[in-house]
């Protein structure tokens, strides 16, 4: 008897090791009601929103009193790429007549500031507007006198600031 229950044994556990695994229910995720269309059923419209990520302008509120060189006013994100992207090869020619400037001003959700090149402050000039409500950037470079004006999405419902800088060369 003592050597034939080892042989029990043995084949005992031999035969619960070739059962089949018990399988546990795994926790059901929620089905999505709702489903895409496939893309070619989609049609295009003037009313489709695109999301982009927007880094919000509310440091910019702080800036009044304060000069552009001081706070690295244009290495500031939002305004840095979106800057550059919007004077494009112009962005130098800002550049050299934004390097003499008052401090920042911000009211009521509008940031402006604007400067010269050193020794033509009446001919050589550059303005900033930012419209931190709309989240729109407008720029201004007056060559020579001559004005440019340069708007996000080509609005051309420029800030009144904008403006009345533009109008002192048309004097």
């Amino acid at each position: 008897m003592r050597k034939l229950l080892p042989s029990v044994m043995a084949i005992w556990v031999q035969v619960c090791a070739c059962k089949e695994p018990v399988t546990r229910k795994q926790k059901q995720q929620p089905r999505e009601t709702s489903t895409t269309p496939s893309p070619d059923t989609m049609i295009p419209g003037n009313d489709t929103i695109v999301a982009t990520e927007i880094t919000s302008w509310s440091r910019f509120e702080d800036y009044t009193g304060r000069y552009a060189g001081e706070v690295d006013l244009l290495d500031k994100e939002p305004l840095k790429q979106r800057f550059r992207q919007l004077l494009g090869r112009d962005t130098s020619s800002f550049m050299r007549r934004y390097q003499v400037a008052p401090p920042i001003e911000v009211d009521d959700g509008i940031l402006y500031n604007d400067g010269c090149e050193p020794h033509n402050c009446s001919s050589d000039e550059a303005s900033l507007v930012i419209d931190m409500k709309r989240d729109l950037i407008f720029a201004g470079i007056a060559v020579n006198g001559r004005v440019k004006l340069y708007a996000e999405k080509k609005d051309t419902a420029y800030p009144q600031r904008l403006l009345e800088w533009k109008e002192k060369f048309e004097k």
